[in-house]
């Protein structure tokens, strides 16, 4: 009787092939995880890129629509607070036509706008002397400082608008009884003879506990910046404001104003950055401002 003989692998030789496997595994997953790895720490870097970016956009475009002198930063430089124009233009200052005269005594309430008026179509009028500091219709500014005796935040120089007459010539009609002064004419002429209509104001509050840049709107100025420099503030006014998360994973900001001289614009700086994962993006602007009133 013939034997049969069997072919196999032994148990080393398996052994053998199971360690030659896993050094090619771990060769292998070299290759493959480093560009893998790349790719997500580029993808994480552009992520947090493009969430400060976001944040510094839409900054430099509210501080580029703002009422000269109307930028103001508190909370030790965590937020920052502007009143927007919805537009501006230049008043007639000298006949003919409907000036806008600046003597008490004549209780001008009226005036003729040179040129086109952008826009017109945002501007919120209102029979309501109030409407003005209530947020619930446009105010019309004139010689804006920042200063007092000409400071909007405090009413000395924000009108409510009443009407606007499309023309042309294009009037517009204001109540200025609640000029904090209780004067009946804008406390002081712009050497440019310039104008501004403004909707709202506008705070942005960066929050680096929460992680967080938020963006308000909607609501009513107010005198002192530190009445509304926070989330619980601002969505507890009567006219309580809007809000939209601008950024996430913010580790740190910081906003920085120099407001400029009669010979130099003013500059808004941004210091923003954003963490995630151990990634860590920085990012700096600086937007310049005129101030000319």
């Amino acid at each position: 009787m013939t034997a049969v003989r069997q072919s196999g692998f032994t148990l080393v030789e398996l052994v053998v092939v199971i360690a030659i496997s896993g050094v090619l595994s771990i060769v292998v997953m070299q290759f493959i995880t480093a560009p893998i790895d790349v790719f997500v720490d580029q993808s994480r870097r552009a992520r947090l890129v493009d969430s400060a970016q976001t944040v510094i956009q839409r900054l430099a475009y509210d501080v580029r629509m703002a009422v000269p002198n109307s930028i103001r930063v508190g909370c030790g430089g965590t937020c920052v607070e502007m009143m927007r124009a919805v537009t501006g233009g230049r008043y007639r200052r000298s006949p003919p036509g409907d000036l806008l005269s600046f003597i008490p005594g004549e209780m001008d309430t009226r005036f003729e706008a040179l040129g086109s008026l952008n826009h017109v179509v945002d501007i919120v009028t209102s029979a309501d002397p109030d409407g003005c500091a209530d947020g619930t219709a446009s105010c019309l500014v004139v010689y804006n400082t920042g200063f007092s005796g000409t400071d909007l935040w405090r009413g000395d120089n924000a009108a409510t608008v009443k009407a606007i007459n499309p023309g042309p010539p294009i009037t517009l009609e204001f109540d200025n009884s609640r000029f904090s002064a209780g004067q009946t004419a804008f406390p002081a002429e712009s050497p440019g003879q310039r104008f501004f209509v403004t909707d709202t104001a506008v705070s942005f509050i960066c929050d680096p506990t929460q992680g967080s840049v938020r963006r308000y709107w909607g609501y009513s100025r107010r005198a002192s910046h530190a009445d509304v420099d926070s989330h619980a503030e601002l969505t507890a006014l009567g006219n309580p404001a809007e809000h939209a998360l601008m950024a996430e994973s913010v580790a740190a900001c910081q906003f920085q104003y120099s407001p400029g001289t009669p010979t130099r614009n003013a500059v808004l700086s941004l210091r923003l950055s954003v963490a995630e994962s151990g990634e860590s993006v920085t990012l700096m602007e600086q937007v310049s401002v005129s101030n000319l009133p």
